[in-house]
């Protein structure tokens, strides 16, 4: 019934006419191929049947064997068999096991001749993606050095950099994909587990390292993101709170690319890099389905709410003009419970109704988007930054909140005396106090209150984001102290 619906959906679409490209390719990450008897023509063919334009299939580089093409023969195989379907093959290269990171075995010399050996290989494939999460502990360690300051951005620089310059020595054409950042982290390196890094300061250590390096190249033509929900139960609309990220946090994203990398060879979106959504996805119970193992590991939802909102962020994609691609993880479920059941195709080879959804969705978009796409621009300010002043005997209280890292300038004097040229003197006397506000978390300062008895005293407070010291916000008010 499920593949009646989803064949319905597609056939008309077809009769509406829409043959125009869609304004961003949809896929599917998907290495089930690999290891399919008839590697993978079976899936590919109902991929494209739904108007799917690409897969991506991971090819790990394993240090210990650097010489050594994992899995080469399926992808001997199933690269051939997704072409001839139609669609256009990612890889999808990364560095694994972790614990040979840590080790220093992946050097990034070994990793981006490897690239280079995959894109000679298979001159059919002109898309590769470098990294896979390399903020997540599970896929790049260590995240933090000795003094708590982030680590993995640095190293994982050096690689992507170095297979950038690799791929592009076999052909100039081949666009490379960067980082595929995972949408969440603690940066927490006293934590438990799962030490691992947010996106927004992974990029920030990204652009901060790009920078010192002195490179005159681009570090990759587009940008990797998996914009997963926190909660498979969550609405799409359900965000995260910065640091982190989601699907609708893009802009945050964005903006931390901008602050990165402005200014330098490495382009923003603003000058054209796009952005690859090359994993989401939310899972879906599969209690008393056959063929099934295990038990649920997180929350999941249903498949009608899986539906809706497969079929919403297609539609949401075709209207950002920076998204090029989107790709759900796992057309096909794992069959074990402790992996991913995300798919639009359950275990049985059954199409679920996002299926039908997703179809529907990349033919209403095969014409782009229905309005107006509004178009991101950089912010110019400190995110989110608002001050209170109050008076207590014999002091000032300024409690400062900012939604984003920043630095604080806070400085107290009379009214009219904390213009530029007088700021100086005001910092002389000792009535300027300066501190760092962490994003979401509120800053306390106190300040001395003037000697006279009632006086009214203006409060001068300025932020400067850490990411980007440009974007700056001055705040002014007044308070009337009494003693």
């Amino acid at each position: 019934m499920r593949w009646l619906l989803a064949a319905t959906a597609l056939s008309a679409a077809l009769l509406t006419g829409a043959a125009a490209a869609p304004a961003a390719d949809i896929g599917a990450n998907d290495d089930s191929g690999k290891y399919a008897p008839d590697a993978g023509a079976a899936l590919y063919a109902q991929m494209a049947s739904l108007g799917m334009r690409q897969v991506v299939i991971p090819a790990r580089f394993k240090p210990s064997e650097p010489l050594v093409v994992q899995d080469k023969a399926a992808l001997d195989a199933t690269i051939p068999a997704a072409v001839a379907a139609g669609l256009k093959v990612v890889l999808d290269v990364y560095p694994y096991p972790t614990r040979e990171i840590e080790q220093g075995l992946a050097t990034p010399s070994l990793f981006g001749s490897y690239a280079g050996e995959l894109a000679d290989i298979y001159p059919q494939v002109k898309q590769f993606i470098v990294g896979n999460e390399p903020n997540q502990p599970a896929f790049w360690r260590p995240q933090f050095g000795s003094g708590g300051h982030n680590v993995s951005a640095a190293a994982f620089g050096q690689l992507l950099a170095t297979t950038y310059d690799s791929l592009k020595a076999v052909d100039p054409k081949i666009t490379v994909v960067g980082v595929g950042l995972s949408p969440r982290g603690n940066d927490r390196p006293d934590a438990r587990n799962n030490i691992s890094t947010s996106p927004v300061r992974f990029l920030r250590a990204l652009g901060t390292w790009y920078r010192a390096s002195g490179r005159d190249k681009p570090l990759m033509d587009a940008f990797s993101f998996h914009p997963y929900p926190n909660k498979a139960t969550d609405p799409l609309d359900r965000g995260y709170a910065w640091p982190n990220a989601g699907f609708v946090n893009l802009d945050r994203i964005k903006q931390a690319l901008w602050d990165a990398f402005q200014g330098t060879p490495q382009a923003t979106t603003l000058q054209g890099l796009k952005l690859d959504l090359d994993e989401v996805g939310w899972q879906v119970g599969t209690e008393g389905e056959p063929g099934y193992t295990g038990s649920e590991n997180v929350p999941v939802t249903d498949e009608a709410t899986q539906a809706a909102i497969y079929g919403d962020l297609v539609r949401r994609a075709a209207c950002d003009p920076d998204i090029a691609e989107v790709s759900f993880f796992g057309f096909q479920d794992d069959g074990s419970r402790l992996g991913f059941q995300a798919g639009l195709e359950g275990l049985d080879g059954i199409l679920r109704p996002s299926a039908t959804a997703v179809a529907a969705a990349i033919a209403a978009g095969a014409g782009g988007c229905p309005q107006p796409a509004k178009r991101w621009s950089p912010g110019s300010q400190v995110v989110g930054a608002h001050v209170a002043v109050s008076a207590r005997k014999p002091r000032i209280e300024v409690k400062v909140t900012a939604g984003e890292d920043a630095s604080v300038l806070v400085c107290a004097g009379r009214p009219g005396s904390l213009h530029w040229s007088g700021l100086a003197r005001v910092r002389k006397t000792g009535g300027c106090r300066g501190a760092a506000v962490s994003g979401m978390r509120a800053l306390n300062l106190a300040l001395p209150g003037p000697q006279r008895v009632k006086r009214r005293v203006e409060v001068r407070v300025e932020l400067r984001a850490t990411a980007n010291a440009l974007r700056r916000t001055l705040l002014l008010k007044e308070v009337v102290v009494r003693r």
